[in-house]
């Protein structure tokens, strides 16, 4: 039996509303796994963290097991995780993998998300179990999906994570700017080597990125290409979408990209895909 995976959020940077960005979505990032049972894995907590809540059903007496990923630890990634509502439930038990920031563990890093002035209840305090693993690089199986941890370019350093299910590979590759390091580049092209679908940053177009962007940890449509190519995905789909561009503005990235011939496709939120 296949697992779903579902996009709950795939802007980068801040969250943003209205009219003309409604098709792709507002919500920064966030990505869900059905893990099967009482299970389910969660990739970052950007505020998409709050259309999958609103999803989930009682869970009943056992409550729910939640295994939250993060890519890293900047904001527009862990905004939604203090207002998610099933860290209120005792009924419901977290697991947080993150890697190490600037030396810090990932327990001292995600109760400092959760913690006065920034937040009137500290994680410590609500009422949920929680237990923290710190990313390693060795391989993970979490309900059933087999997923090998790496590290990618991104100030302060970004995750990325490939999910291994009964039917098909994902590769999620977001927040990464392709072309600083070759060392890291082809880390990536090994983690994503023969990938079914690879999720990759795409948040600037390369005039963009030429102009002002570069070093910012981003990549273009060109380099995820590039990313997709390399590693012999086969189908690429871009996300973190700039909070600037409209939805008719994602369009003609997506169709620009497309001139390589490659397989290609833009996240939206809604998005599911068996694995």
């Amino acid at each position: 039996m296949p697992h779903h995976l579902h996009f709950w959020g795939v802007r980068g940077s801040m969250p943003v509303g209205g009219a003309e960005t409604a098709r792709y979505g507002g919500h920064t990032p966030c990505i869900t796994v059905d893990g099967g049972g009482r299970s389910h894995i969660v990739l970052d907590a950007g505020t998409g963290i709050h259309r999958f809540q609103k999803t989930l059903a009682d869970p009943g007496p056992d409550g729910w097991d939640f295994h939250v990923l993060f890519t890293h630890f900047h904001l527009d990634h862990i905004i939604g995780l203090p207002f998610f509502k099933p860290l209120f439930d005792a009924r419901n038990r977290f697991t947080f993998y993150g890697y190490p920031y600037d030396g810090r563990p990932v327990d001292e890093v995600v109760h400092g998300i959760l913690a006065p002035p920034w937040f009137p209840v500290a994680l410590a305090d609500v009422p949920a179990s929680q237990t923290f693993i710190e990313l390693t690089g060795e391989p993970l199986s979490i309900a059933g999906i087999d997923i090998q941890p790496d590290q990618l370019e991104h100030p302060q350093g970004v995750a990325a994570f490939r999910l291994m299910g009964p039917e098909r590979s994902v590769v999620l590759a977001t927040d990464y700017e392709r072309g600083v390091s070759t060392h890291l580049d082809a880390r990536l092209d090994r983690l994503a080597s023969g990938v079914d679908v690879l999720i990759h940053d795409a948040q600037y177009t390369p005039e963009e990125y030429v102009a002002e962007h570069k070093g910012w940890g981003h990549s273009t449509w060109e380099m995820a290409v590039e990313s997709a190519t390399a590693a012999g995905a086969k189908e690429l789909i871009l996300m973190s979408h700039d909070p600037d561009r409209s939805d008719e503005e994602v369009d003609a990235l997506v169709e620009a990209a497309r001139q390589s011939g490659f397989p290609i496709r833009a996240a939206y939120e809604g998005l599911s895909l068996d694995i």
